[in-house]
This record gives C-alpha cells, structure tokens and sequence, in this order.
C-alpha cells in the first residue's frame, strides 16, 4: 500500500512539475482563459498531491512544503 501511495505522489509530483514550468514561462502570452483554467489544473493537482503526502508514513515534509510554497506562487499569480 504505501509503494502505491508513493508512486502516485511521484507521478502527481511530475505532472505539477511539468505544468507548473510550462505554465510560468507562457502564462503571459495565453488567453486570459486558457491562464485561469491550467492554474486551476495545477492547483487541484496541489491539493490532490498535498492530501495524498498526508497520508505516507513517514511524511514526505520537504515536499509538503515545496507543494505548499509552488500553491502560494501561483495563488499570488496573476
């Protein structure tokens, strides 16, 4: 069980990777749009990967507060 919860918090750590970077390096030139709904996928996605670091024994906690400090990034993003 806690191999399962690992490698989904690693597969949703490279998804929030890879959409965090893409979406800080176009966000200024997408259609306002397209902008608020992949902030909206990665900020799911946060929360997701946040609720699912909770519950591994032991916690992964420089990743809870990597995921926690990407969320106030984007959250504070126009």
């Amino acid at each position: 069980m806690a191999d399962e919860q690992i490698a989904s918090l690693n597969q949703i750590v490279a998804i929030i990777d890879e959409k965090a970077a893409k979406y800080k390096d176009e966000v200024f030139d997408m259609p306002e749009v397209r902008a608020r709904a992949e902030k909206k996928l990665i900020l799911d996605l946060i929360v997701d990967g946040l609720d699912l670091a909770e519950t591994v024994s032991p916690r992964p906690l420089d990743l809870i507060d990597d995921l926690r400090r990407l969320q106030s990034q984007l959250q504070n993003m126009a």
